[in-house]
């Protein structure tokens, strides 16, 4: 619903619906989305050492974490800074991040870790969507979205 609240520029003339330059632009993203995913199970395997319950909640914490950045980049087709999101958006954004980060640190309901690694996939989800971004704005650019 706050994103319905949102204060992204909008187009001047009507959006051309060509499904296909939309299927290849969202490749890009989301190849690099998938490889950050398997970037972050092998971190939680071969870096933090977790169990398979504690890696459950690294990948949860890290599919959320991704999912609200992901609103603030694709948000925009220009780059996400573009435009300041509103206020209702980064309300919503900041609270579900910091809900989960608090979650996944002491544990209600899932395996707990510890607090650095919820910064850790905090901080690598925000680094990735930051990269993401610039492919997105050249491939949305490139196919005339």
């Amino acid at each position: 619903m706050s994103l319905a609240t949102d204060n992204v520029k909008q187009t001047i003339n009507p959006n051309k619906w060509n499904v296909g330059n939309i299927i290849l632009a969202s490749l890009i993203p989301g190849l690099l989305l998938i490889a950050e995913d398997t970037i972050m199970i092998f971190a939680g395997i071969k870096y933090f050492h977790l169990r398979w319950a504690a890696l459950g909640t690294l990948v949860m914490l890290n599919l959320i974490f991704n999912s609200q950045f992901r609103v603030l980049v694709v948000r925009e087709r220009r780059h996400f800074w573009s435009s300041v999101p509103s206020k209702g958006l980064l309300a919503m954004v900041s609270s579900t991040v910091a809900g989960f980060a608090l979650l996944g640190v002491y544990g209600l309901f899932i395996p707990p870790l510890a607090l650095n690694q919820v910064l850790a996939v905090l901080g690598f989800s925000a680094l990735c969507a930051l990269c993401i971004d610039f492919p997105k704005f050249y491939s949305f650019r490139k196919f005339g979205l």
